[in-house]
């Protein structure tokens, strides 16, 4: 009885084993199938990207091929006719010195050694980077396509770094580029002078002179540009960026162009531009200082922030100059005034007794003092208000407001 209780308690044991084998071979045979598929995938991709790659680079290529040929046929071009203006000169300058009028009327044969010895200079001039010329400057329709950069975080101007636009986004491209100073305007110098100047340098022609030294003038700041393309909505990503770097903590200002502080826009179109700038506190070596500015434009879904450093500082308009003050009139003014003026019947002020009252009043934002005028018989005939800026009032104690009379 005990041993087919044992019996059945192994067979038990061996079909829980089984099965638990069972799922174990099912799971490797899962986790082998999601190896399979991920490598297929991850290979998939993998080829996707490096055809893409090779699509560019052979577009690139194209390009490239292209702008050599169109550059070599310029080139060529160019020196065609370099090559004839130069013989042109050559028979012009050489015909008194025996050259085709002393072979009896044939033409000199220099002119075609000259173009065969220009052609594979300039050739051989192409293949050393000629082309390069023409691929980035010197043809309108070719150009080197710009790489998009990483978004930034951070702006850096002279090494100090600035919160940048709040973007993100893979639909969002930014592209950064240099923007040299403007050079410095050529002093105009008069057709006299020059060709004064011209005979001089003919006449001391064959003399050494020792090089002039020119004064170096230091390098202008060179300002940096950020393109954002692509923005769903850059007027207001603009207005937010100005607002939360108008804050104490930030130190930006809203300037005008003579770095002025001005109110910001009251509100943000469809395209505009708005600058911001601070003032940077020198160090104890008196190195640093100077202004911080960023140039905000926006049109369309784009926008472009300019990082530059101007000459001046940032500051607040002049304080209005307050107009003069009416000079104040007292008791005697109002005694010399006519009784009509204030209301009253009669000839003269000698009539009634004005009695100024303590205290003081406050009336469109002056301090005013109160005289109340009485008749002969001590009659109250009306309280009145002498202002600190010139001003007289009267009560009218029905509507328990005063009304302004004319001293005139």
């Amino acid at each position: 009885m005990k041993q087919d209780k044992a019996d059945k308690i192994i067979q038990r044991a061996e079909r829980k084993a089984a099965k638990a084998a069972k799922q174990v071979e099912l799971a490797g045979k899962k986790a082998e199938a999601a190896k399979q598929k991920q490598a297929a995938l991850a290979e998939k991709k993998a080829a996707q990207v490096a055809k893409a790659a090779e699509k560019k680079a052979a577009k690139h290529t194209k390009k490239a091929e292209q702008a050599t040929k169109k550059a070599q046929q310029a080139a060529q071009k160019a020196a065609e006719k370099k090559a004839k203006a130069a013989a042109k000169a050559a028979s012009k300058t050489g015909g008194g010195e025996g050259g085709e009028e002393a072979e009896g009327g044939k033409k000199k044969k220099g002119k075609k050694k000259l173009i065969l010895i220009l052609i594979p200079v300039l050739v051989a001039a192409i293949g050393g980077g000629v082309w390069f010329f023409f691929l980035r400057g010197g043809g309108e329709e070719e150009e080197v396509p710009q790489e998009p950069i990483a978004i930034p975080m951070e702006y850096l101007l002279n090494e100090a770094p600035i919160t940048a636009l709040p973007v993100w986004g893979d639909e969002v491209l930014v592209y950064q580029e240099e923007v040299p100073p403007e050079p410095a305007p050529e002093p105009e110098e008069d057709a006299e002078d020059g060709e004064s100047k011209e005979g001089e340098s003919q006449e001391e022609e064959g003399k050494e002179e020792a090089p002039a030294q020119e004064a170096e003038e230091e390098p202008g700041f060179t300002r940096t540009l950020y393109r954002y393309e692509g923005l769903k909505n850059p007027a207001g990503l603009i207005s937010a960026y100005t607002a939360v770097m108008s804050t104490e903590d930030a130190g930006f200002s809203v300037v005008d162009e003579t770095l002025l502080r001005i109110d910001p826009p009251e509100e943000y179109g469809a395209r505009g531009s708005v600058q911001l700038a601070r003032n940077m506190p020198k160090a104890e070596d008196g190195s640093g200082g100077g202004v911080q500015s960023l140039l905000l434009s926006w049109e369309g879904n784009n926008c472009s922030v300019l990082l530059d450093m101007p000459e001046g500082r940032v500051h607040d308009p002049k304080p209005e100059t307050p107009a003069a003050a009416a000079p104040r009139k007292g008791l005697a003014d109002l005694e010399s005034l006519h009784p009509s003026k204030l209301g009253l019947p009669g000839e003269s002020m000698e009539a009634y007794k004005l009695i100024p009252q303590e205290g003081s009043f406050r009336i469109a934002g002056s301090i005013s003092t109160r005289v109340n005028i009485y008749d002969k018989n001590n009659q109250f005939m009306g309280g009145y208000f002498l202002s600190t800026d010139g001003k007289l009032y009267k009560l009218d104690e029905e509507a328990n407001a005063v009304v302004e009379l004319d001293w005139e």
